[in-house]
């Protein structure tokens, strides 16, 4: 139950973080609209689990606190791209996964890669989910612990 848990904190915490790039608004006015309604929509929606919402708060805000970092990860680890020219959902995805593998160390790497492709392929059935294991597998092998 506790990786559900996690996996639908990690898919509202993409979805927080994309929400705010798009309408410039705030992590605390989005949180406010965190409820039990819209964690049951979501649940219905992803079949993940209720979110936990201090799992999401901790990777939206560890996100935006780290942000040039893991940015500058992301760009050093992206081939013949810029993070600036990738579609908005794709970068959400690619800076909260990149945070948690950076500095999240209770979560094994296989996992995280798991969680967020599979995200990636929620949303798109492109490229996107190549791109994000190809970002994740360079800064694994590049950056980490």
């Amino acid at each position: 139950m506790a990786t559900s848990k996690k996996s639908s904190s990690r898919l509202f915490a993409i979805q927080i973080l994309y929400e705010m790039e798009l309408n410039g608004k705030s992590f605390e006015v989005i949180q406010k609209r965190f409820s039990d309604d819209s964690f049951i929509e979501l649940e219905k929606i992803n079949n993940q689990g209720k979110p936990n919402k201090s799992y999401i708060e901790k990777l939206v805000k560890g996100t935006l606190e780290n942000q040039k970092k893991v940015d500058d990860l992301i760009n050093k680890n992206l081939k013949n791209w810029k993070l600036s020219r990738i579609e908005s959902l794709v970068r959400s995805i690619l800076r909260i996964s990149v945070y948690e593998l950076i500095y999240v160390d209770d979560i094994p790497i296989k996992v995280i890669f798991n969680e967020y492709i599979e995200i990636a392929k929620f949303f798109f059935d492109g490229e996107e989910p190549s791109l994000i294991n190809a970002v994740l597998d360079a800064v694994s092998k590049n950056a980490i612990k």
